[in-house]
């Protein structure tokens, strides 16, 4: 392995790490995402791993989720799964919706409307 993806891998362990310590942190979290970028490393497991905590916390958590979903989508094809969202899960992004920019909205109703939640 080269040294620079073994650099990576530390990096996507320490991310890994501060995420356990503050799962709520969407800097962490977006952080994380970024350097699975960098690998080429992403997928639906890794965002709900990055983002469902800070999706259950608050709006911007919610919509920071649903935008990662949406890249992983334009990059992959690979979209939302079900099984990744439990009931508070949507319950949490369906209340955002009112509250929220147009475009983070969008998002939001694009994640429920492929797992088929509304």
């Amino acid at each position: 392995m080269s040294s620079e993806r073994l650099g990576l891998e530390e990096e996507l362990k320490k991310d890994r790490q501060s995420l356990k310590d503050d799962p709520e942190n969407i800097e962490l979290a977006n952080r994380y995402w970024r350097n699975l970028g960098r690998g080429d490393y992403r997928c639906g497991r890794h965002v709900i791993e990055a983002y469902r905590e800070a999706a259950l916390a608050s709006s911007a958590g919610g919509a920071a989720l649903a935008s990662a979903y949406r890249e992983l989508f334009l990059v992959s094809g690979e979209g939302p799964r079900p099984v990744d969202f439990d009931t508070r899960l949507v319950e949490a992004l369906k209340s955002y919706i009112p509250d929220i920019p147009e475009a983070e909205r969008t998002d939001i109703r694009w994640v429920l409307q492929t797992i088929a939640a509304i």
